[in-house]
């Protein structure tokens, strides 16, 4: 609890917790059992921006720790910022598999979510914008 910053809601009831308190308790509970594999799917869903950057990094830390952690994410930003391999899936089918910026190629990105983005980085932070349908 105290590596997702939970400890102080130890005592409440999951029906006195917020959707995002609810999630990093969730996270805890998961990282608690001490597992060598972590599978996350959409961890970041009802967290502000703040616990989501926090989250993802505990997460990297871990996986740079050894532990195999994977992730299931839908922000392509984040998983570009903090994933060092991505499996691009489409109607579950794999589309790409490699480094984020291999595999969140302008193509790739019209071809899965028919979109035209930005990519650039920002302080040495890869940085994805959609910007509109690539129609």
């Amino acid at each position: 609890m105290r590596e997702t910053g939970t400890l102080h809601l130890r005592a409440r009831t999951a029906t006195e917790l917020s959707g995002g308190e609810r999630a990093r308790v969730l996270l805890a509970r998961a990282l608690a059992v001490g597992a060598n594999a972590l599978i996350v799917d959409e961890p970041l869903a009802s967290l502000d921006p703040g616990h989501q950057l926090e989250v993802m990094a505990l997460l990297a830390a871990r996986a740079k720790a050894g532990a195999l952690v994977v992730v299931i994410l839908h922000d392509l930003a984040i998983a570009a910022r903090f994933c060092d391999r991505l499996l691009l899936l489409d109607g579950g089918r794999l589309v790409a598999d490699g480094a984020p910026d291999a595999v969140l190629t302008d193509t790739a990105l019209a071809r899965v979510y028919g979109i035209i983005a930005h990519r650039g980085t920002v302080a040495g932070a890869p940085l994805i914008v959609p910007l509109h349908r690539s129609h």
